[in-house]
């Protein structure tokens, strides 16, 4: 049942917005963007695309961002939704700890979302009916998606407030990795790998002495070679290794470097100034953007959290 693209939908920044150690990992959900598209199911709901929730006497709020309030009630059914998730992967849950990865996450969409409006974003109400409309067409007619918010702890209010910042934020989130340039200065590179620090030294020594650097990378690594691929700056988990190759000419190599996996020498096999990022090196800098810009709206936003 294509229900479940609501799921993924709410988890989609574990994927991208790499800020905790979220065990629920999902890909983001495309939902559409012509109103054209959208099944002409009637929906029960009437929407707010533009509402703001603002504080007040008879509502608990467990956040304030930017005067914006996060609703207790918001969180306590997030959070049992984020549960029911870790539970049904057969994952242990730390309660504390979970609370606090819930909670961020709802601030860093919040954020997002104001992101969008003050970059001129505003969610119509034709778009935001046809998207709850599409919602509505695959969970398979209006009783099914009402049965669909019942056992996943929505309100048709709560699920409708939730999913209007998911919108926003999406948007802004799309509007950061579309800004992340594609094309870096790269190198290609491959290692000799070896866990002695003695027997580093002998095989840096040979190879100062003129032996090829083939003969090593390959018996110490009969897959690949040791070949470590193209990668751009900030991307290796080692960032020694590439504090290294970075300073060298193709075909030279580095002095023996130490790391948690043993130790290294990396020769440059090419080194390219304007070359098109893989998928993965691509992915990996849209994530620290989205980081990266989340750690500076906190520093300039007013973020207050009710401890009680």
């Amino acid at each position: 049942m294509k229900i479940k693209k609501i799921w993924t939908l709410f988890l989609m920044f574990s994927f991208l917005v790499a800020c905790t150690d979220n065990p629920v990992s999902t890909e983001p959900v495309d939902l559409p963007t012509n109103p054209t598209e959208a099944n002409t199911t009637e929906v029960m709901f009437t929407s707010t695309p533009t509402e703001v929730i603002t504080p007040t006497p008879d509502e608990p709020m467990i956040a304030l961002v930017n005067g914006e309030g996060i609703r207790l009630q918001d969180f306590e059914d997030e959070f049992l939704r984020y549960e029911s998730a870790v539970n049904s992967l057969n994952k242990d849950i730390d309660v504390e700890q979970a609370k606090d990865i819930v909670l961020n996450n709802m601030i860093d969409t919040l954020l997002l979302a104001q992101g969008a409006r003050s970059n001129g974003y505003s969610l119509t109400q034709e778009s935001f009916d046809a998207r709850i409309q599409q919602l509505v067409a695959d969970a398979g007619g209006e009783n099914q998606f009402q049965d669909w918010l019942s056992q996943n702890n929505y309100s048709q209010e709560g699920f409708q407030r939730l999913f209007k910042l998911e919108l926003e934020a999406t948007w802004m989130r799309d509007k950061i990795i579309s800004e992340v340039p594609t094309r870096e200065e790269q190198i290609r590179a491959r290692q000799i790998l070896v866990s002695s620090r003695t027997l580093a030294d002998d095989i840096y020594n040979q190879l100062e002495n003129g032996a090829d650097f083939d003969y090593y990378s390959w018996g110490y690594d009969q897959l690949s070679g040791g070949e470590l691929g193209w990668f751009p700056r900030d991307y290796l988990v080692l960032s020694q290794i590439e504090d290294a190759v970075f300073n060298l000419q193709p075909g030279e190599y580095s002095e023996v470097i130490e790391s948690a996996y043993g130790y290294h020498i990396v020769q440059v096999m090419e080194h390219e100034l304007d070359r098109q990022l893989t998928q993965d090196a691509l992915i990996q800098k849209q994530k620290k953007a989205i980081s990266e810009w989340l750690v500076s709206q906190r520093t300039n936003s007013s973020v207050s959290i009710d401890q009680d």
